[in-house]
């Protein structure tokens, strides 16, 4: 069986001029890299208003596994905490109850912090 053929790059023989000062260069290449894009890739993309979305580096994933496993951990201690205000609810024991509560409460908004960084990354 014939191995297949390369696929070829759409030939480009339009050539574009631009000028840039030092500090506009400087700021185009830093937003190409943080894309991951070649300068004139980039470029190209901006201009034909393509969508343009930047790079996740190995870094930043591992740092998203890290905050879904972490959320993960921290849902099933607040359903444990939860497990456990319901308890003492029942058994008529309110100062704990309070204790609970809060404690629910303060976790709660920390699984949300979480989710919402993994959501913004």
């Amino acid at each position: 069986m014939a191995r297949p053929g390369k696929i070829q790059a759409q030939p480009r023989p339009n050539r574009l001029y631009v000028y840039f000062t030092d500090d506009e260069l400087k700021q185009v290449q830093e937003a190409a890299d943080m894309t991951g894009l070649r300068i004139s890739v980039y470029l190209r993309q901006l201009a034909l208003a393509q969508q343009i979305r930047p790079a996740k580096s190995r870094q930043s994933k591992e740092l998203i596994q890290t905050l879904s496993k972490l959320g993960a951990d921290l849902n099933r201690v607040g359903n444990n905490i939860n497990q456990l205000a319901h308890a003492a609810n029942m058994a008529g024991y309110d100062p704990e109850r309070i204790f609970f509560e809060d404690a629910l409460s303060e976790l709660q908004g920390t699984v949300n912090q979480i989710t919402d960084a993994i959501k913004e990354a």
